[in-house]
C-alpha cells in the first residue's frame, strides 16, 4: 500500500516523458554531455561544474560583504579535498579551515600562507598542534583539554601562536543528528552557557606565547531555517561583549562557522544566501553597535560552494524485478557516495539514456551490504545495461568520504570550466588498491 502511494504521489508530480525535469535538471550539463563524459573517461566519474563552483562563491561572498562590513571567506576542505578545486576556491579568494595535518599541507602546498588557514579540529594530537604553530597557522581549540596540549607545544617550541575557541551556543540546527554540532550534547566546543569559556579564554590570556584572535560556532549542516543562524549570533555577539567587559579581550574575528543548506530535491524551496546575510549582518551590527571596534565576520561553508557543482556518474549493470521492489544495479555504491546511508541523505537522480516506461525504482550499489542503496522509490524510465545513471549534488561529502571497501578503486574526477574537461584524480587501480600492504614472506605462494 505504500508504494502505492508514493507512486501515485509521483506520477501526479513527474514531468512527462521528454520534458525537462526541472530547472536544475542537470546544471550546465545537457544528458548528452554527460554521457559523453562517463564514455569518455569511464564510470564511476565525479564530474564538477567549475565555472560553477566560482559563481557559488562568489554569490556567497557578495552576500555577507553586503551586509557587513568586514568579512572574510574560509572554505571548509572536508567537503572536497581535491587539489584541483582548493586551488580553484583559493583563487577566487577563499582561505582554508583544515581538520587535520594532511589537510593543512593541501593547503600549504597550494600557496596558502599560515594565517589563511583554520586549524579546527575537535581532537588534535600533539605533532599537529606542533605543526600548525611551526607553520604559523591559527589554532581554534575545542576544549581545556586542548588548551592545556597547545600550551605545552608553544612553551617546548618557544614560538607564538594565533588561537581562537570553539564555543558550544546549545542551538539546535534543525537538520539531521549526525550534522548537528551545536547543541549541548555533542562533542564540539566549550558551552557558552556555563562559565567555562570566560576560564578558557582567561587562562590562554596568562600563557605569553598565545595571541588571542577570535571565537568561534558552528552550529551544524545543511541548515535551511533562519531561527539557527540568528540564535547563534545572538549567544556568540554577547559572549564577545563579556569578554571584553570582564577580562579586556577585545576580539578581533567572530567565526560563525558555515552550515547553509541547498535543495537537494526537486521542488525545494530556495534558502538564499542573501536572506540569511542581510539577517545575521543586521544583527551583528545591532548587537556590537556598543563594543567599540568592529570585529571581522568570519564564515567557513564547504557544501554551498561545491555540492550542486558534483554529479557522479555510474552505469546500469542491471536491472532486477521483484514481486516486492524493483532494483536499478549500478556500478558505484556506499563506498563511493556515503550520504544516503551515513545521513539518510536525498539526492536527485537522472537515468540519463532511459527510454522505457517510467516505473518506482530503488537505486542500489553494488557493494555488499544491505543499506546499499543509494535513493528510495523513484520514478525513473526503465533502463537497460549500459546506461548512465546521474547521481546529483555530490560535490561535496562525496568522494572526499569514498573509500575502498570490497576493494573497488576509487572513482576518477574531472573539471569541467568553460568548454575545457581536464582529469583532476586518476581512477584507481588495484596497485592502489593494496598499496603500503605487506605480505610475510611465509605467507606468500
Amino acid at each position: 500500500m505504500r508504494r502505492l502511494i508514493i507512486l501515485f504521489a509521483l506520477l501526479l508530480l513527474a514531468p512527462r516523458p521528454g520534458e525537462v525535469q526541472g530547472a536544475t535538471d542537470t546544471g550546465r550539463f545537457s544528458h548528452d554531455q554527460l554521457i559523453g563524459y562517463a564514455r569518455k573517461y569511464g564510470t564511476p566519474l565525479y564530474v564538477y561544474d567549475g565555472d560553477r563552483i566560482a559563481r557559488n562563491f562568489h554569490r556567497f561572498k557578495g552576500a555577507f560583504s553586503a551586509a557587513y562590513p568586514k568579512t572574510r571567506f574560509y572554505y571548509a576542505l572536508k567537503a572536497n579535498t581535491n587539489l584541483a578545486v582548493v586551488a580553484l576556491l583559493r583563487r577566487c579568494g577563499a582561505g582554508a579551515e583544515c581538520i587535520s595535518m594532511g589537510e593543512m599541507k593541501v593547503a600549504l602546498q597550494l600557496g596558502y600562507q599560515g594565517p589563511e588557514i583554520l586549524f579546527t579540529a575537535s581532537s588534535k594530537s600533539p605533532e599537529e598542534l606542533a605543526f600548525a604553530v611551526s607553520n604559523g597557522v591559527l589554532v581554534n581549540l575545542d576544549s581545556m583539554g586542548d588548551l592545556e596540549n597547545l600550551v605545552a607545544v608553544v612553551e617546548k617550541l618557544r614560538k607564538r601562536a594565533s588561537i581562537s575557541f570553539r564555543v558550544n551556543p546549545d542551538v539546535d540546527p534543525m537538520t539531521h543528528r549526525h550534522i548537528a554540532t551545536g547543541h549541548k550534547f555533542s562533542k564540539f566546543g566549550i558551552l557558552l552557557d556555563r562559565d567555562e569559556y570566560i576560564h578558557a579564554y582567561r587562562k590562554a590570556k596568562e600563557c605569553r606565547w598565545l595571541d588571542i584572535k577570535g571565537i568561534h560556532s558552528h552550529v551544524g549542516s545543511q541548515i535551511v531555517t533562519l531561527d539557527p543562524f540568528i540564535r547563534n549570533v545572538e549567544l556568540v555577539s554577547t559572549a564577545v561583549k563579556r569578554l571584553k567587559r570582564e577580562l579586556g579581550i577585545e576580539i578581533e574575528f567572530i567565526d560563525l562557522g558555515g552550515g547553509l543548506g541547498i535543495q537537494y530535491e526537486d521542488g525545494a524551496p530556495p534558502f538564499p544566501p542573501e536572506l540569511v546575510a542581510k539577517e545575521m549582518g543586521t544583527r551583528l551590527k545591532t548587537r556590537l553597535a556598543d563594543l567599540g571596534h568592529t570585529p571581522v565576520l568570519v564564515l567557513e561553508p564547504g557544501r554551498y560552494f561545491v555540492a550542486n557543482a558534483g554529479i557522479l556518474l555510474s552505469r546500469v549493470n542491471s536491472v532486477k524485478i521483484t514481486p516486492f521492489r524493483s532494483f536499478i544495479n549500478i556500478d558505484t555504491g556506499f563506498n563511493h557516495l556515503i550520504r544516503p546511508l551515513l545521513y539518510e541523505a536525498y539526492h536527485r537522480v537522472r537515468v540519463l539514456s532511459g527510454k522505457g516506461q517510467r516505473e518506482l525504482f530503488d537505486v542500489a550499489g553494488n557493494v555488499c551490504e544491505t543499506g546499499d542503496i543509494l535513493a528510495h522509490d523513484r520514478l525513473l524510465p526503465r533502463p537497460v545495461p549500459g546506461d548512465y545513471v546521474a547521481i546529483l549534488d555530490s560535490g561535496a561529502y562525496g568522494a572526499s568520504m569514498a573509500s575502498q571497501y570490497n576493494s573497488f578503486p576509487l572513482p576518477a574526477e574531472i573539471l569541467v570550466r568553460g568548454q575545457r574537461d581536464e582529469v583532476i584524480r586518476t581512477r584507481a587501480t588495484f596497485d592502489d588498491l593494496i598499496r603500503n600492504q605487506i605480505l610475510p614472506d611465509d605467507l606468500k605462494r
